[in-house]
């Protein structure tokens, strides 16, 4: 039998509270890691105020990369999986860091930690509830999927990088029943999994480009977000 409800934590009874990949403890450990190596990754959503349209959203920013042994990768889509169009790119003297902003009413973030086949992933969905016309709303965050210590015994940072983008790891219960990840998320994941195996990352692998700048204005405006018609080319397919 096939188990697909995500698996709750105690953090995710709260639903303003945003959900963290790993407890407290284990936080601070994973996040000691990360700065050793020398990757920067910023797995939270933000609301925003929006004068101009008198409104909140939200903001997110693809971040991460990975080194031979560990990689955060933190990417965003919209609520059926598909990619959406960056606020703007960053471009950065580091690698492994920030990589694109996106601004957008409705998000759902996918957050996977990587040591060397070992996986942690979190998929949740970031909402803002509008409070009266001109006041600030709130967000809501529902955890869509959680998989601790999966399994992927390729070596995608490695020489098995021409399976990047095409598998994911495997996540089972306590009793050792598979998990599945929410299908039309798989795409999203495939892409974070990428870029948790993308050694110096200097490139977004999930958020696309801007198809015109009447496009960025509506963006910036708050007005929809809206997805590009090819997602921006991802260099680490070309390895």
């Amino acid at each position: 039998m096939t188990t697909t409800a995500p698996q709750q934590g105690r953090n995710e009874k709260d639903p303003h509270r945003q959900p963290s990949l790993a407890v407290r403890g284990e936080r601070r450990r994973m996040e000691r890691r990360l700065q050793e190596a020398g990757i920067v990754c910023q797995p939270e959503v933000s609301m925003q105020y929006q004068t101009l349209a008198k409104r909140s959203v939200l903001r997110g920013v693809e971040s991460g990369g990975a080194t031979k042994e560990i990689g955060r990768y933190f990417t965003l889509c919209d609520e059926a999986g598909a990619p959406i169009a960056w606020l703007q790119p960053i471009d950065s003297v580091a690698v492994n860091g920030r990589h694109a902003v996106v601004i957008a009413p409705g998000l759902v973030s996918v957050d996977v930690f990587r040591v060397r086949h070992t996986y942690d992933v979190l998929i949740a969905k970031h909402a803002v509830v509008q409070s009266a016309e001109g006041q600030r709303g709130r967000v809501e965050a529902r955890v869509l999927f959680r998989g601790h210590q999966g399994h992927l015994p390729l070596d995608l940072a490695g020489g098995d990088k021409q399976m990047l983008g095409r598998i994911v790891p495997e996540f089972f219960n306590k009793a050792g029943e598979p998990i599945e990840v929410p299908r039309e998320f798989l795409s999203a994941l495939k892409a974070a999994v990428r870029g948790a195996n993308c050694v110096g990352c200097t490139h977004q692998h999930y958020l696309t480009a801007l198809k015109s700048a009447a496009t960025k204005t509506a963006a910036t405006n708050g007005v929809t977000a809206l997805p590009a018609a090819e997602p921006a080319p991802d260099p680490a397919l070309a390895v």
